[in-house]
């Protein structure tokens, strides 16, 4: 837990230990997402749902009187750095995306292997016993299966194929070995995963890992089978009234309509556009900023989102909303 903890500090100054504690369990808020965001922490948003927090300001305690962390007004930084590179920083943990993945990983990847599994069996068995029983499963892949018929087997193979030469070597294996087929019994992670993750909370961080890195993968081919098939859950992983507002825009609703229809106010709306902004590489940012707002905007501080809105809202004659979405846009530009 301590290099977990240490190694969200490795590329931040400061972080407010209380804003962290809600991103570690995930709290939605557009404040703690931005937060998030912007201290290059989206990845880890809600990854320790049940993490107590008395227990977690203790363990920050510890590591300030150890000499690895100094508080200031509230505020963390890190005095000095482990010997080595920090787990979270080497390949294994790089796809790690508990954002847009998170909240339903278990479910997709248990789809996955249940689909694969009723897949390997078609015209050669009728009669084994199912990875699961619940309607959740069965019966998404019993659609599947008729809808496709005596194609699904080999365009199955093909997608997954292409899928997992795109993974790394360790994550293709880790996956691969948990799968269940015609005369193949796959593992459980936990037998998998290898010793030097065998901490709290690596393992399940091994694990999630490489689901997120194949599903990753998935909704990169929105023509393919399995992304038609995940897509439902995947979509779980947003706020669902997020998605219903982003319809309307996207159908050319302006934001007043959108509150009018959904009986919602602005401060809601706006909220939805910002989570939108952040989960989504393509959202249309010039539709809610001006070329006049824009140009007046990228005098903005680098670091403008640690000032007051209050102090950038005077200063610069814009919204919060044209400023948080124009603060947004530059990030990401520059990880382009």
């Amino acid at each position: 837990m301590d290099e977990f903890i240490l190694s969200l500090f490795m590329a931040n100054d400061k972080l407010k230990k209380t804003t962290l504690y809600q991103i570690l369990v995930g709290k939605h808020t557009t404040s703690v997402l931005s937060y998030a965001y912007f201290y290059d922490l989206l990845p880890f948003f809600s990854v320790l749902p049940t993490l107590d927090e008395a227990e977690f300001y203790r363990k920050l305690e510890e590591l300030i009187n150890q000499g690895w962390l100094k508080e200031e007004q509230q505020q963390l930084s890190l005095v000095k750095k482990e010997s080595g590179t920090s787990l979270l920083q080497i390949p294994t943990f790089q796809s790690l995306n508990f954002f847009k993945f998170g909240r339903k990983e278990e479910v997709c990847w248990r789809s996955v292997r249940f689909l694969l599994q009723a897949a390997s069996f078609l015209g050669k068995e009728t009669t084994y016993v199912p990875l699961e029983n619940a309607p959740i499963y069965t019966e998404r892949v019993r659609t599947i299966i008729h809808q496709c018929k005596g194609d699904l087997p080999s365009r199955l193979y093909q997608e997954v194929t292409e899928i997992f030469q795109n993974l790394s070597k360790e994550h293709a294996d880790l996956l691969a070995q948990t799968l269940s087929g015609y005369q193949q019994e796959g593992e459980a992670f936990f037998q998998l995963t290898p010793d030097k993750y065998g901490a709290f909370p690596w393992p399940s961080l091994y694990k999630s890992a490489a689901i997120h890195h194949f599903l990753a993968q998935v909704t990169r081919h929105s023509e393919q089978l399995l992304y038609k098939f995940l897509l439902p859950l995947l979509l779980q992983n947003y706020n669902q009234s997020m998605l219903q507002t982003r319809k309307l825009i996207q159908q050319g609703s302006s934001i007043d309509e959108v509150m009018q229809q959904r009986k919602l106010k602005r401060g809601t709306i706006q909220d939805h556009l910002i989570e939108w902004a952040l989960a989504d590489s393509e959202f249309p940012f010039t539709k809610f900023l001006s070329p006049k707002t824009q140009k007046k905007l990228k005098q903005l501080p680098m670091n403008s989102f640690t000032y007051p809105f209050k102090e950038l809202e005077e200063t610069f004659d814009a919204t919060f909303l044209e400023i948080r979405l124009y603060q947004i846009w530059r990030k990401k530009a520059t990880l382009c």
